[in-house]
């Protein structure tokens, strides 16, 4: 991570103070212009929000602002037309599921470590196929998750990395005299198991950052 990110990130820290589990005290420096309109959105809204409280007032600004950086980031559409895109098959994922992943995933990491911890990583997050792409996992809201880079790369690795090294002339496990590789069919990422037998999986990854 960039030492300014950090740096940034830290004082955002300093300065949002938990108060209660679902209650923070938020403080930072706003311009005369940013105070001038936070006055004028308390007059427009005095029917609504009678004393002013300008924590409504942010939350109302942020879910407009939210909801169009959504609609440009993914092409979102009032009324948006219907699907002519690629087969079920294909590897595109559409802009409404593209939206409807990230919102119900609140544009962050989903990946869920061994002890329940989500990620929860914002930055240079990736769409992710649950059930991989090429197990036959479907571009479908419930198949895709958000995903940090990281992550995303750990969890290619357990799905890819054994046919990679096959491929590679790295002799098949069981002639080496470790554990065969439990089939791919049925594997879900984000977890420990695979098909309906619910094995557990016996390749390690070479590289990728343990779960969280």
């Amino acid at each position: 991570m960039p030492r300014s990110t950090y740096r940034i990130r830290q004082r955002l820290r300093h300065q949002s103070e938990p108060l209660a589990p679902d209650r923070y005290h938020v403080a930072f420096t706003a311009s005369a212009t940013t105070r001038a309109q936070l006055e004028l959105a308390q007059d427009l809204l005095r029917h609504a929000v009678p004393n002013g409280d300008p924590a409504q007032i942010f939350a109302r600004a942020l879910d407009v602002l939210v909801e169009e950086l959504v609609k440009r980031k993914f092409a979102a559409t009032p009324a948006p037309r219907a699907r002519r895109g690629p087969a079920e098959d294909s590897r595109h994922i559409p802009a409404d599921v593209k939206r409807a992943v990230f919102v119900r995933d609140r544009g962050r990491c989903a990946f869920v470590g061994t002890s329940g911890r989500i990620c929860g990583e914002r930055g240079f997050v990736e769409f992710h196929h649950v059930s991989p792409y090429a197990a036959g996992g479907p571009a479908t809201v419930d198949n895709i998750q958000m995903r940090c880079r990281a992550h995303n790369a750990y969890e290619a690795e357990l799905f890819y990395g054994p046919a990679r090294r096959y491929l590679a002339g790295d002799p098949p496990a069981e002639s080496r005299g470790g554990p065969i590789a439990a089939p791919t069919r049925g594997f879900r990422s984000g977890t420990t198991k695979t098909g309906a037998e619910q094995r557990s999986p016996t390749v390690t990854p070479s590289a990728g950052p343990p779960p969280p």
